[in-house]
């Protein structure tokens, strides 16, 4: 995220007013003497990764690397090594986590990096803009289910375009490594899938709105899941979110607002047809809106942007010739498309009947629509001032058989997908208020083969609340921000009835800003993050609350 994206961006969301406001204050750009020369490290509440107690080996892939110059010539990025599973602790094992450690002081950006393994997506992240006395920080990420790729050998890339000039001095300095817990008899070897293959990266723009790759999969395929790493980039589709209608941009011109709505869908299509759907959750990074929000508590799944996972066994009897199959993504016609770069990665985890090489099988039934029904009411007040209300839904299914060595293999996959967006601008859009809603629910049954039935549903909320207000009174300007995110899961297993599993996250994050500059300045932030966690590992509970860039309340249970 540059800093002519994020400037653009307050100009289009909050009008030509706000912008040249945001422009004095530094509001949308990096400000590292908000809080004075520093603030506390960032940090969560988020539950820690349940670490096994069995041995480990630690493999480093890189260490202290500092990212300067994303644009160079040459530049300094991707940085490229090769990770080795250890000897001494050799496969399978219970679980592999990636562990990283960055640093950095001065003045700088949020940016976004990707890190991959034999060029699979193992993690999207961003970086949290940092104070001139400089911060650290650290991300732990469960990388277990790529465990397929590293029978050998991998190579290792990290990939974090940076800029530092005269006034953006901020260097990134990052560190990597990898561990690989043993199994036993209390932390098994983790099940994962046979192989995984990948699209590699793509980029889709108003030009370009879908895009595939051809992939061949094993003959004797029995089950597919598929990932998909996605963000919005340039200075709308990072907030798509808080889009306004096209109406509503055509009829006021000059403002600048961005346009295309809020509500954006990511379709992964199989040979043409669409499989699944995407809807990304609204993340939110640390220059977002104002970076005192985000000081030192980032917003939720900035630092591991999600992996949207999708169930496509119904599908794998069409992918059993040995042929080259196109696998494509296509972001939303609704809205003539998204304003400016949808980029991401599709990987997908194969899992084979190891009785026999050949399957057989077939899709039965598919009811899946080609894309979401969206619906618009717009209320058009005149001088930049309207209503809108925004709903999309989704109600689809798919059913398929597999003839494995251990019989015949039955799935349908169930989607029931809802989202609502209420946005109310005002003042010329310096007043407002936005409250979005997603609800989603995925449900994968399986049955047959001598197996009980097996029925997995995941059901997660997706809420935020924005309300943003700047006002100007002569020589003094003031500008006030508060948000309320939310994600809230439960995953329920059950097997011939009986419940197996069940995991529940319940996360809550509301942070506020205030600025003035004129008679006073005013510079202060808060926030308070509740997060709780339950399920096999046990229950988990912590509660921080944040003032002034520093920790005033943490409470676990």
């Amino acid at each position: 995220m540059t800093a002519p994206s994020l400037f653009r961006r307050a100009g289009r969301l909050l009008g030509a007013a706000v912008l040249a406001f945001t422009a004095a204050l530094g509001a949308a750009a990096p400000a590292h003497a908000d809080f004075g020369t520093d603030y506390h490290d960032p940090f969560t509440a988020e539950k820690p990764l349940t670490r096994p107690d069995t041995r480990s080996c630690t493999v480093e892939v890189m260490h202290d690397q500092p990212f300067r110059s994303g644009y160079g010539n040459p530049p300094d990025t991707p940085y490229g090594s090769t990770l080795t599973p250890p000897a001494d602790c050799p496969g399978p094992w219970s679980a592999v986590v990636m562990d990283l450690h960055g640093q950095v002081a001065g003045r700088q950006f949020d940016r976004l990096f990707s890190v991959r393994l034999g060029g699979v997506q193992v993690l999207l992240s961003s970086t949290p803009e940092p104070s001139a006395d400089g911060i650290e920080w650290r991300v732990e990420r469960d990388v277990t289910r790529y465990a397929p790729l590293l029978a050998g050998p991998q190579p290792f890339s990290f990939d974090l375009a940076n800029v530092v000039d005269g006034t953006y001095t901020g260097v990134f300095r990052i560190s990597a490594s990898f561990t690989f817990s043993t199994a036993s008899s209390r932390w098994p070897a983790a099940r994962t899938a046979d192989r995984v293959l990948t699209t590699g990266p793509f980029g889709l723009t108003q030009a370009a709105p879908a895009t595939d790759r051809e992939l061949a999969f094993p003959r004797n395929l029995e089950r597919l899941t598929a990932e998909v790493y996605t963000r919005g980039g340039g200075a709308c589709e990072e907030f798509a979110y808080a889009s306004a209608p096209d109406a509503f941009v055509r009829d006021n011109p000059g403002l600048g607002w961005c346009g295309k709505g809020p509500f954006r869908e990511l379709r992964l299509t199989v040979d043409g047809r669409t499989a699944g759907a995407v809807w990304p959750y609204p993340v939110i990074y640390t220059g977002g809106w104002d970076p005192l929000l985000w000081r030192p508590t980032p917003g939720i799944f900035a630092f591991d942007l999600p992996a949207y996972r999708l169930d496509l066994t119904p599908y794998v009897g069409l992918l059993l010739d040995g042929r080259p199959h196109r696998i494509g993504l296509a972001v939303n016609a609704a809205e003539n498309q998204s304003n400016d770069l949808w980029t991401g990665q599709v990987n997908l985890f194969a899992t084979v009947d190891h009785g026999s090489a050949r399957t057989s099988g077939a899709l039965t039934e598919h009811r899946v629509a080609p894309e979401a029904a969206v619906t618009t009411v717009l209320a058009d007040h005149g001088g930049g001032s309207g209503d809108w209300t925004v709903a999309a839904a989704r109600h689809d299914l798919a059913r398929g058989w597999v003839q494995t060595s251990h019989g015949r293999v039955s799935t349908e996959v169930r989607d029931d997908l809802s989202f609502g967006s209420d946005q109310r601008l005002r003042d010329g859009g310096n007043d407002l208020v936005l409250h979005n809603r997603t609800d989603l629910v995925r449900v994968s049954e399986t049955w047959g083969g001598g197996a009980p039935r097996q029925v997995r549903t995941v059901r997660e909320g997706e809420p935020l609340d924005v309300t943003y207000r700047s006002t100007r009174d002569g020589a003094n300007t003031d500008q006030t921000t508060a948000m309320e995110l939310g994600y809230h899961r439960d995953a329920l297993t059950t097997a011939g009835g009986r419940v197996v599993e069940r995991e529940s996250v319940d996360h809550v994050l509301k942070p506020s800003a205030h600025r003035h500059d004129g008679d006073r300045t005013v510079r202060t932030g808060a926030s308070w993050e509740d997060y709780r966690a339950a399920g096999t590992a046990g229950a988990y509970h912590r509660t921080v609350r944040t003032v002034d860039g520093w920790p005033v309340e943490d409470t676990r249970s």
